[in-house]
This record gives C-alpha cells, structure tokens and sequence, in this order.
C-alpha cells in the first residue's frame, strides 16, 4: 500500500510503499513498462529481485502520470551523465524526481521546476557497522557516534548516510562522484546534530517509518525555489521539523 510522505513544500509529493505486500499491486501495471524496462527485468533470473524491480518501475511511471496527469506509458526517460534517471524531451510532461529502495522498501519524490532527491535505508541488525563507519567518518565523528547507547549507533550513522545520498541526489552529482568529497561528508554529519542544511539553498527532512517488516530512514532533500519565499511559508505553516528532535521508533 502506497503511503504519502508530509513534507510540507509546496509543488512536492513523496511516497513510500512495502514492495512485497500484495495492496501494492494495483498500481503495478506491467504493461506500462517499455521495452528497455522490460529486458532489463527480463536479464533478473531470481524471482523476487525480478518482481521488485518491475514493481518500483511501474510504481515510478504510476505516481509521476498521477502527478503529472499523464499517461504513464507516454512517459520517456533518460539518464546524465553520472546516471541520474530524469524524464527525457520525448515526455509529454516533465518534473523533477528521484527513487530509492532498501530491500522492500520503495521511496519516490517528485518535485515541479526543482531538483529533488530521495533515499531510504533499512535497519540491518547483521550489518557490521564499525568496519563502514571507519570508512566515512573521521575520528572525532567516530566518538560522537560512540556516545550513543549500542543499539542507537547504527540508527544515528544511516540518518547520516541516507541524508548524504538524498543530497548527493538532488545536487545531480552522486555519492561516488561528489565534488565537495569528505567536506561534504562532514557538513551532512554536522547538520545532523546542529539543524542545519549542508548547504544554504538546500533543504532536508528525515523520518524514521516502519514499512513491511524493516525500520526504515527517510531522507527528501530540495533546492528551495525562493529562500525568502520558503520562510515565510515555513514560519506559518511550522511545518518543518529539525531531524535532531526525531523521536526512533
């Protein structure tokens, strides 16, 4: 079952959905599919990792014909030049989007006239998380995420970890291919902690969801279309919530 995600940014919708549960179904139409789509599913010899990849594109041709009030099967994509999936100039109607999955879990965010980007990450309990956090975090960032109680580390590195690919994502760069590199690793890790925004233009919600059988972290990060504009309709709407005072499940 698709599930709207509140971000309280006006011209923005986000959804998340449990890939394997059955009520989801009834917007996964394989018949919208294009040949590419197809062959791709087709090159998937497992069953549920096939199944899941033809869900997530028919569930992303479903919500952008919904939001763009188009036929899904008229829609064309395209890729840049660091693999970012966008609606290409053969699409009757064009916006801004971005996908995620982890496991089950399906994310979609699309975006009129801005750039957008979406991660999710699931909970893995089998997950070695000192060996990976070695990896992206420095030694200071290591401490702090030391402090928290054991069972809440692995919760406090993927809101990191999530919040850096929604950027990375909406800026259009990918994690791999960050320009900013470790600078921006530790702008995101602070603005965890400090309510910030890796960047001024730049805004970000996180949300923690249980979806299917898995915990799940949330990460929407968009360029703002006017900063003055954006606070004004925050400050009536108080519609945005600081990551630092959400509450785990």
């Amino acid at each position: 079952m698709l599930e709207q995600i509140q971000t309280g940014w006006p011209g923005v919708q986000a959804w998340c959905c449990d890939l394997d549960d059955p009520r989801a179904l009834s917007a996964c139409e394989e018949s919208v599919l294009d040949a590419d789509e197809l062959r791709r599913a087709e090159r998937l010899r497992a069953e549920r990792p096939r199944q899941r990849f033809i869900r997530r594109r028919t569930l992303r041709r479903f919500l952008l014909g919904q939001f763009l009030e188009t036929s899904p099967a008229t829609l064309c994509f395209a890729e840049t030049g660091s693999g970012k999936p966008h609606l290409s100039e053969f699409s009757p109607e064009r916006c801004g989007f971005s996908t995620s999955h982890s496991e089950n879990v399906f994310m979609m965010a699309m975006a009129a006239e801005m750039e957008i980007g979406v991660d999710v990450e699931v909970l893995r309990p089998e997950w070695n998380l000192e060996s990976v956090a070695a990896m992206y975090l420095d030694r200071r960032q290591i401490t702090q995420l030391e402090s928290f109680p054991r069972q809440e580390q692995q919760r406090q590195f993927l809101r990191f970890w999530s919040l850096r690919e929604a950027f990375a994502k909406a800026s259009g760069s990918g994690i791999a291919q960050s320009s900013a590199g470790q600078m921006s690793a530790a702008s995101v890790w602070n603005c965890i902690f400090c309510a910030g925004s890796p960047r001024p233009e730049w805004n970000w919600i996180q949300q923690w969801h249980r979806i299917g059988k898995h915990d799940a972290i949330i990460s929407v990060c968009h360029k703002r279309p006017d900063m003055q504009e954006y606070a004004a309709a925050q400050h009536m709407s108080g519609c945005w919530k600081s990551c630092r005072n959400a509450r785990p499940i």
